[in-house]
C-alpha cells in the first residue's frame, strides 16, 4: 500500500547518500553521464535536448551543454506550484524559485525537444522516481508527447530496486548513470500510454 511517509523517508535517505558522494567523484561520474548522453544523442541524431542545471549534489550536465554548441538545450522554469507547472527556455539562466537556476525567458509550456533529461532523488528498476516532492516532472511526463524520449539522469548509488508508487507518479523510459544507460523493459508501452492521454 502506498504511503506518502515512505516517500518522505526515502527522500531523506537518498539525499544523504547523494550528498555523501565526494565532490571529485560526482564530477567524474557527471562527465561519464554526459558522454553516455552525447553518444546516445549522436547515434539517434537528437539535437533538441531538455536538460536541467545542477542543484546542490545533483548530476552536473553543464559539460554536455558546453561541448555541443550545435545542439539546442532548453531548461525548466517554475511558473506555478499549484498546480505544478514548468515552462522551458534556453540560456541565459538566473536564480529562480527554490534557488534553482532557471531560464530568463521561458516561452514554451511544453519542452520543444526530442529527448528530456529528468532529475530525481532516486530511481527504480521500473523507471519510477522520487524527486523533491513538488510533482513538476510527474505533471509534465503525463502530458508529454510519446515522441519525446524520457531519460532519468542520476548516479548509480541513487538506484534502488523498487520505490513506492503513488497515483500521479509517472515513469521515465530509461535511466543514465555513470555506468551507462538502462532502458525500461516497457519503455515502448510507456510512450503509447502517454500518447493515448494527449
Amino acid at each position: 500500500m502506498f504511503r506518502e511517509s515512505d516517500k518522505k523517508a526515502l527522500r531523506i535517505q537518498m539525499k544523504s547518500i547523494r550528498d555523501g558522494i565526494p565532490a571529485e567523484k560526482r564530477a567524474d561520474w557527471s562527465l561519464k553521464i554526459c558522454r553516455h548522453i552525447e553518444n546516445l544523442c549522436s547515434s539517434r541524431r537528437l539535437k533538441r535536448i531538455g536538460a536541467f542545471w545542477p542543484f546542490k549534489s545533483e548530476v552536473d550536465l553543464r559539460a554536455l551543454a558546453a561541448s555541443r554548441t550545435d545542439w539546442i538545450f532548453v531548461f525548466p522554469r517554475v511558473i506555478s506550484t499549484h498546480p505544478p507547472r514548468l515552462a522551458w527556455g534556453p540560456e541565459p539562466l538566473e536564480k529562480g524559485l527554490f534557488g534553482l537556476m532557471e531560464p530568463v525567458m521561458a516561452q514554451h509550456f511544453m519542452p520543444p525537444v526530442q529527448i528530456l533529461l529528468v532529475p530525481g532523488m532516486a530511481f527504480d528498476n521500473s523507471g519510477y522516481r522520487i524527486g523533491y516532492g513538488g510533482g513538476f516532472y510527474d505533471a509534465l511526463l503525463e502530458r508529454l508527447s510519446c515522441e519525446v524520449i524520457t531519460l532519468g539522469a542520476a548516479f548509480s548509488l541513487q538506484m534502488t530496486p523498487r520505490l513506492p508508487v503513488g497515483p500521479i507518479d509517472q515513469p521515465v523510459q530509461g535511466i543514465v548513470t555513470e555506468e551507462g544507460i538502462h532502458w525500461m523493459p516497457d519503455a515502448n508501452s510507456q510512450s503509447t500510454t502517454r500518447n493515448a492521454r494527449l
